[in-house]
């Protein structure tokens, strides 16, 4: 078995460590609609349907996210248009400020952050018909003007607003220092592909989806690799779908260099250059 489009990989949940748990708690469930399914004095998780997306965790650092490498932004896929529509405009009615919108070809998405400036993206996939795959798997990206107003219409007014159920991790997009080396350290330990590469940028995925992960060293050569504890990203999760494929990724680890450490006999992390832990395990 495979995840859909073809991937050997599933993207689970995303850490951030927080600064006021309960204010970035309120932000998620009350404004991004969504579920706590899980609660304590220090973390909280919450997600949509019943599947974790992201897991909050009370942290004394005070520093700034972006000062250190780690997230760009987590990326929460909507099952269509219509459910990017009326979260689109549930933000847009609680005058909510969003850092902008685009049409990248293969999908639309509006940006914005938590309150402790923590990248969020908001999208939903075209069909596969009209994404531009060339012959050798590539899949092009573009960045042009969203159709906010005809998604702003499309979208209903929710008494009380909640994410749709379908709604998934869509993808990573980290902020590291040196995007050609991450880029093929993820590729070789995940077992990712290229699928489109910029200068200071690449995007990269397992099977036929457009990305599963991003880096871009937009921030700049001289930010903070990431600490234990450090406010913003404490780690991903990545699952796979057996015992098997767990043991074939972190012998990938290996070859690539990776700090790991067995977390349970299901589950590892492993942590880069830059000091971003991935968590790697087998599915539910």
């Amino acid at each position: 078995m495979v995840y859909e489009y073809n991937s050997q990989i599933y993207l689970a949940e995303v850490a951030l460590n927080v600064k006021d748990l309960e204010s970035q708690t309120a932000f998620y469930h009350q404004l991004l609609g969504l579920e706590i399914l899980n609660q304590s004095e220090n973390q909280v998780l919450l997600g949509a349907g019943g599947k974790p997306l992201v897991r909050l965790i009370k942290t004394d650092d005070i520093s700034i996210p972006k000062q250190s490498y780690g997230l760009y932004h987590l990326a929460l896929l909507l099952p269509s248009r219509e459910d990017l529509a009326n979260v689109f405009k549930h933000l847009l009615d609680l005058k909510i400020p969003l850092v902008g919108g685009a049409d990248h070809g293969y999908s639309e998405a509006v940006y914005l952050e938590d309150l402790e400036g923590n990248g969020i993206e908001l999208y939903r996939d075209k069909p596969v018909t009209e994404w531009d795959i060339r012959e050798d798997g590539r899949i092009i990206g573009v960045t042009e003007e969203l159709s906010a107003q005809d998604i702003y219409e499309l979208g209903q007014e929710l008494d009380l607003f909640v994410i749709a159920s379908g709604t998934r991790m869509g993808h990573v997009h980290l902020s590291v220092k040196n995007s050609r080396e991450a880029s093929a350290f993820y590729q070789g330990s995940l077992g990712l592909k290229d699928k489109f590469t910029i200068p200071h940028a690449s995007w990269i995925a397992s099977g036929n989806y457009h990305h599963h992960l991003a880096v871009n060293e937009w921030g700049g050569k001289n930010l903070s690799p990431r600490e234990q504890g450090m406010a913003g990203l404490a780690y991903y999760v990545v699952e796979v779908e057996n015992k098997e494929e767990l043991l074939k990724v972190f012998a990938q680890s290996q070859t690539g260099k990776a700090i790991t450490q067995w977390i349970s006999s299901s589950e590892f992390s492993m942590i880069d250059k830059d000091g971003i832990v991935t968590r790697v395990r087998v599915g539910n």
